[in-house]
């Protein structure tokens, strides 16, 4: 991964609409953070069998301006796992108060990569923090994938459980469920699809 010390922000005409919408946010949600996330300016194949992802810091509250169904051009890196444990994998369904794909069933974790942050880090962050499930085996990056839905690339990881108990930090996920990739508990976001049918 490339990054750039320039900051990125919507393009002038629309910084104040985008403004607004995350106004609208805040009053909806209040647990929102305006932190930091890293805007991706491009993905290239390496030649090698890779990828090189170039990005810049930006700020979260224009990536979250776009909740409602606005695009204000913020693309952000983010990380999705999938995790196995035998013929089984991790299934989350998404807590309510989550600002992108609520009440959906993903595979758990996922996360947004923060300037500073190599993915790898992200993935480690979000399996203590979002599932607290210990692993065996290095993070090794699989895919990277566009979402159209969150409008967000993602590297993707496949990683193995120790064991199948959960003890998460944070509320994320309304519930943790192992099943086999076949028989997923709920409708699933379009990127989980997507990643069964790559992975599996």
């Amino acid at each position: 991964m490339s990054l750039s010390s320039d900051v990125w922000t919507p393009d002038a005409h629309v910084i104040a609409d985008a403004q607004q919408e995350w106004s609208a946010c805040l009053a909806a949600n209040p647990a929102l953070f305006d932190g930091q996330l890293i805007q991706v300016a491009g993905v290239h194949r390496n030649g090698h069998g890779g990828a090189v992802i170039q990005g810049m810091p930006c700020s979260y509250r224009w990536y979250a301006a776009q909740a409602s169904g606005g695009d204000f051009g913020c693309r952000p890196l983010g990380v999705k796992v999938m995790m196995r444990r035998g013929d089984q994998v991790l299934f989350g369904k998404r807590a309510k108060w989550t600002s992108h794909a609520a009440g959906q069933w993903e595979l758990a974790p996922s996360g947004g990569v923060e300037p500073g942050q190599q993915p790898e880090q992200t993935v480690r962050a979000e399996l203590r923090e979002e599932v607290g499930v210990d692993v065996s085996g290095p993070a090794i990056a699989r895919a990277v994938m566009f979402d159209p839905e969150a409008k967000s690339w993602e590297v993707v990881f496949v990683l193995e459980a120790e064991h199948g108990s959960f003890s998460p930090e944070t509320g994320e996920y309304e519930q943790l469920i192992w099943a086999e990739p076949s028989t997923p508990p709920g409708e699933l976001t379009a990127i989980a699809q997507r990643m069964l049918k790559y992975l599996c």
